[in-house]
């Protein structure tokens, strides 16, 4: 048999070409269990809700301590440009977490409390603390839709870096894989690019009540309600859609029907009935498989309205990104980040390309990884790739047997090996075989996008624009033809005070060119801004009349028209955010 890639040719099926490795337990807890296998932690956990977080807290506190939980819970503070110059302030922040995540922590199921209270006295973190993080997404929606519905997105809100936000699933079954069976292939895109691959943990959970099922989570993520898979042969995945106003305070917060659906749904029946029982605060897709049924159910959702999508019996793969396929839920998204809806439509359809492009010859798990790796047309490195710096947890399931693969390394943990695990076992399961599916024919270029991602963590995480000007310069150095890197040297340089730089790195991205022609328009916008700062009034006049002979984005074709009537000056440049995973600023 032979495995299609994502560039259309074939090799052979072997799985990997790394010597098989066994999971090595480290301690116990009761009847709970900590292992590690290469770089993932293997946690079982059994008991009631209170006592399976508590054994969890236990066997992973220091894993905790600096995992996604304790990340998120300042990062609303980050994400809102505290400690920028375009900042609400640090007082401003902790009051929306004070007042807004309290509202939502009201609506937590009481298993969910447990839960939180269990991991507290386990770990010894206060339970504030895992509560304000755990409350973070439904959160971070709420204040993103009423911006929008304030018409005051500006610069220095919540869209600076959060809607990169990704995440997609390609699902495919039938006579479109090799076998007959189910499988669905699932990145995890989200915050904490750090935080959440450095401390990633597949967890067995056996309840006291209901099924068992695996989640893939990270350390302090008690429930499975994101990415997991149940005895019963369901798979589940949740998508998050940022550009809407309809987030409404309430509702049940996400992360934990998901859970519901794994403990209690043994067909896709059952899953639709536990969803249709809930309103969520945020906006949402829960996409359930279920191997012995050979279907899907996407489960679209916002406030008002819920949508379920059933595959038919004709069907045999289905793709997903993060927009909706219902179309009275689509008319409620809107368009504020052209670059995140380019990248979003990309994912989207290169996700379905690929798994038509393998169907003929049979997806396998490698193959479905291998999608999940890709990085899309080697032009740019970021237009329509499915790995990106914000892919912090990859994972194909096989539902009907209960095999799955999780990958490990850093973001995209998509290009790193894939573990192999059972679910009936509950543990690692080395005579699956590894896969090793990313392409390292060009180390350059993956040395480049390592560089790339460390220029995002220290943007991000540590506020360091030098360190990420430093990363991003390395990568455009390694990988002199994507102009995308080129772009966001120039962008991270004119922030910091360095015209001189900015304007060599927007010439060369403009010298590279690109695809989108909006792009062309925005790296003419940002050239000619730079010579504003560096005293060439002139010469930028020319540029900004270069980005307006092209098809462009609105906010872009606005700066331009303002940049003709006065010159741009580095007061401005100091205080716009760059969003490196997408290389562009949302509000210029």
């Amino acid at each position: 048999m032979q495995t299609t890639l994502t560039n259309g040719t074939t090799s052979p099926a072997p799985m990997t070409s790394k010597p098989p490795v066994q999971a090595k337990l480290l301690r116990r807890e009761g009847p709970a269990t900590l292992s590690r296998v290469r770089d993932l932690n293997v946690l079982c956990v059994e008991g009631d809700f209170r006592e399976m977080g508590r054994q969890h807290g236990a066997l992973l506190r220091d894993e905790i301590a600096r995992g996604p939980i304790v990340y998120y819970r300042g990062f609303l503070e980050k994400l809102l440009g505290a400690g920028r110059k375009t900042s609400l302030g640090p007082l401003a922040v902790t009051l929306l977490q004070k007042t807004i995540g309290g509202r939502v922590a009201k609506a937590m199921p009481a298993f969910a409390v447990d839960t939180i209270r269990g991991l507290s006295e386990g770990s010894g973190i206060p339970y504030e603390t895992f509560l304000e993080g755990c409350t973070m997404p439904d959160s971070l929606l709420w204040v993103a839709s009423r911006m929008m519905q304030a018409k005051a997105p500006g610069p220095a809100v919540i869209h600076r870096m959060s809607l990169g936000l990704g995440c997609t699933s390609a699902i495919a079954w039938g006579k479109a894989t090799a076998d007959g069976k189910l499988y669905h292939a699932r990145n995890f895109d989200y915050h904490g690019v750090e935080a959440w691959p450095s401390t990633q943990t597949v967890i067995f959970h056996k309840p006291a009540q209901g099924m068992r099922y695996v989640s893939i989570a990270a350390a302090g993520v008690g429930l499975g309600g994101a990415t997991a898979m149940n005895e019963a042969g369901l798979s589940l995945t949740v998508h998050q859609h940022m550009f809407t106003q309809k987030s409404r305070l309430g509702g049940t917060p996400i992360g934990t029907m998901g859970d519901v659906v794994m403990r209690e749904a043994r067909t896709l029946a059952d899953a639709e009935r536990i969803l249709a029982a809930q309103r969520p605060i945020g906006c949402w897709t829960y996409l359930v498989t279920s191997g012995h049924e050979k279907g899907v159910l996407a489960w679209e959702e916002n406030p008002d309205r819920q949508a379920p999508r059933r595959t038919t019996p004709d069907d045999t793969t289905f793709g997903y990104a993060n927009i909706y396929l219902d179309p009275e839920l689509g008319r409620t998204e809107e368009n504020l980040y052209p670059s995140y809806w380019r990248h979003n439509h990309g994912r989207h359809t290169r996700a379905n390309e690929l798994l038509r492009a393998g169907a003929a010859q049979g997806h396998d798990a490698r193959s479905m990884a291998a999608i999940l790796a890709d990085e899309g047309p080697s032009s740019c490195r970021v237009r329509t790739a499915i790995a990106f710096v914000l892919t912090v947890g990859s994972t194909v399931f096989r539902p009907e047997d209960g095999v799955f693969w999780v990958g490990s390394g850093v973001a995209p943990t998509s290009q790193g090996t894939w573990v192999p695990f059972e679910l009936g076992r509950a543990a690692h399961a080395p005579e699956h075989g590894e896969l090793d599916v990313a392409n390292h024919d060009d180390p350059a270029a993956v040395a480049a996008y390592e560089h790339y991602r460390r220029a995002y963590i220290g943007y991000v995480d540590d506020c360091d624009t030098k360190k990420a000007l430093r990363h991003v310069a390395q990568a455009a150095e390694l990988a002199p033809r994507q102009p995308l890197y080129h772009l966001t040297l120039g962008l991270l340089a004119l922030q910091a005070g360095d015209a001189r730089t900015a304007i060599r790195a927007f010439e060369a991205a403009l010298a590279l060119g690109h695809e989108d022609e909006e792009r062309r328009s925005s790296m003419h916008l940002w050239h000619a801004r730079a010579l504003d700062v560096d005293g060439r009034r002139d010469a930028a006049v020319g540029a900004y009349r270069s980005a307006l002979g092209l098809r462009a984005d609105d906010g872009v074709r606005a700066a331009a028209k303002r940049g003709m009537r006065r010159a741009y000056r580095q007061e401005k440049a100091s205080r716009y955010s760059v969003d490196i995973a997408l290389a562009d600023v949302v509000a210029p």
